[in-house]
């Protein structure tokens, strides 16, 4: 599932999983997973952050966060379908910067993304926004492995065909899922409806098929269902 994640970006996920049993949760919730992001890259949150640092969104979230018994870091923790969603909307925000990696700023913008979790209301409540902090990263790309010219997805704008659609959301698909999952749905299949391509998987997982709403407009997953 984490293939592309660069280790940083895998580490954000192992303090999160931690956070999550010391704040006694059943489940990977997205505030663990900002504390997590804090941990591991600090420097890139206060980077965004205005006359503050990371210290006082741990304690937002600890004041905000319900407190239960600790549970041992050795059960099965899931994600949430928030979180879920963050790792996808992570995902698409690397093809659209043509990153071969997923790392840790694509990981904050997956969470201003997923505008109503609580992670994304405490951020833009200590002034972080999704576009400023979008363009300024793509700004700051120096350095970055990028994707080969002739695999890269086009640009925002439209998406043209059912082809370039598919790809959109099999780049979101693969580190959710995993690419043995995703080739057993193929072959995909996309649909146009007015301004939005439906993709959907051939062949049912668990009785399940992948589908994803992709905007025509400009390449942006609007609907994702997981298995």
């Amino acid at each position: 599932m984490f293939e592309r994640y660069t280790e940083r970006a895998r580490r954000v996920i192992f303090f999160a999983r931690y956070e999550a049993s010391q704040f006694g949760s059943h489940a990977i919730e997205t505030e663990h997973l900002l504390i997590g992001l804090l941990r591991e890259d600090r420097n890139l949150v206060n980077r965004f952050l205005l006359d503050e640092k990371g210290e006082s969104i741990r304690a937002e979230i600890e004041a905000r966060a319900t407190l239960r018994e600790k549970v041992p870091t050795s059960i099965d923790m899931p994600l949430s379908e928030e979180c879920r969603r963050i790792f996808a909307y992570a995902t698409e925000e690397a093809v659209r910067l043509n990153h071969l990696h997923i790392g840790t700023e694509h990981l904050l913008l997956g969470i201003l993304r997923e505008e109503k979790c609580m992670a994304a209301e405490i951020l833009r409540g200590h002034g972080l926004r999704l576009i400023a902090i979008r363009e300024e990263l793509t700004r700051s790309v120096i350095g970055e492995v990028r994707i080969p010219s002739e695999k890269k997805l086009p640009e925002a704008g439209c998406i043209p065909d059912a082809d370039t659609a598919i790809r959109i959301a099999e780049a979101v698909w693969i580190p959710i899922h995993g690419l043995e999952t995703i080739n057993a749905q193929k072959p995909f299949r996309a649909e146009l409806h007015g301004v939005l391509w439906t993709v959907s998987g051939s062949n049912s997982v668990k009785g399940h098929t992948l589908l994803a709403v992709v905007s025509k407009v400009n390449g942006t997953i609007v609907r994702l269902e997981p298995l």
